[in-house]
């Protein structure tokens, strides 16, 4: 699938690639004496014998006019429906080759039984015993973490357990200050909070956050759903037990110019939680806890960046005594 963003990317990245195989033909490849190795010029002179003679580079500058023009390879590709053909010969292949138009098709109906049966029972794939989730929390959601709170964790006991760990220190402080204006923000989405001012940047008013019990709760899994390149639905999933455990998220402070600024940040998740928070600010007077998920991150800085270089980004972890090198990130982020 290509919209205009992508095509007009396509292109640039073609003109690019075009000039770096023109600069490494024309300087690269005269500091070397190479020969062809007498099986591809056995190769080569057959194919020229057949009229069949092929370029070396392999590599046409028009992919994406083609693309405009007449869509995607798969658009109009017969691929599909020729492939369905091994379908039915692997099917043909569990007969007794007799009477086989009859056992081709009982075949066909028991596996499309078996699929029906799959379909109603499975209701969801689950990554751990906690997820239960609710019809709301489907695959149309941008994410899923476990509704259980079988793995309370005592902030207070954390930090004090934890004392003298560069992780914990202004533990406390820098959780309130994440959840603040995410609080706000779901208090005024109420009728009854409409007149809540706006959030703030959470370093105002942070001690008006409570924690009921003083309990934030643990998980191990969040499962994350994306839409891939073919518009099929997907998801990945995060494990902090595992080394599937690093993330990438958009620069909230990028300012559109790559050159000064860099728009993705990179983080491990060291921790998956939930909390029930009671806001006890201005324009709140229930004192009703609302569950918020957040994830306990250690900070990557970047040791080289790679966007304009066509490189990936090389990382490493800051310094301990970086006070930013730990912190919290919203699961929507």
């Amino acid at each position: 699938m290509h919209n205009d963003t992508t095509l007009a990317v396509l292109d640039k990245t073609t003109k690019t690639l075009g000039t770096e195989l023109h600069k490494f033909v024309s300087t690269s490849c005269t500091l070397f004496d190479t020969r062809k190795l007498p099986r591809e010029a056995e190769a080569r002179t057959r194919w020229a014998t057949k009229g069949k003679a092929k370029s070396d580079a392999g590599m046409e500058g028009d992919v994406a006019a083609h693309i405009r023009e007449f869509g995607t390879t798969d658009s109009y590709s017969t691929e599909v429906g020729e492939l369905e053909h091994q379908t039915v010969k692997a099917r043909y292949s569990r007969t007794d080759r007799k009477e086989f138009t009859r056992q081709v098709a009982r075949i066909e109906r028991q596996q499309a039984r078996v699929c029906r049966i799959e379909r109603s029972t499975k209701a969801a794939e689950s990554f751990e015993d906690d997820m239960t989730m609710t019809e709301a929390n489907g695959s149309e959601a941008h994410h899923l973490i476990g509704k259980t709170e079988n793995l309370p964790t005592h902030i207070g006991q954390h930090v004090n357990e934890h004392f003298g760990n560069p992780a914990v220190q202004g533990f406390i402080p820098k959780l309130k200050k994440h959840l603040l204006p995410r609080v706000q923000a779901l208090l005024a989405q109420e009728p009854s909070h409409a007149d809540l001012s706006a959030p703030t940047n959470g370093q105002d008013d942070w001690q008006s956050i409570l924690l009921r019990q003083e309990r934030i709760y643990r998980h191990n899994i969040m499962r994350v759903h994306y839409t891939s390149y073919d518009v099929c639905r997907g998801a990945d999933v995060i494990h902090v037990k595992t080394s599937h455990c690093n993330i990438m998220l958009l620069n909230p402070d990028f300012n559109g110019d790559p050159i000064t600024d860099h728009p993705y940040l990179y983080a491990r998740v060291i921790g998956i939680y939930h909390a029930n928070v009671v806001y006890a600010g201005r324009g709140d007077s229930d004192y009703h806890p609302r569950r918020v998920e957040f994830l306990w991150v250690r900070w990557y800085t970047l040791v080289e960046e790679g966007c304009g270089s066509r490189r990936l980004d090389k990382l490493c972890f800051p310094s301990l005594a970086d006070e930013h090198s730990f912190g919290f990130v919203d699961p929507n982020d």
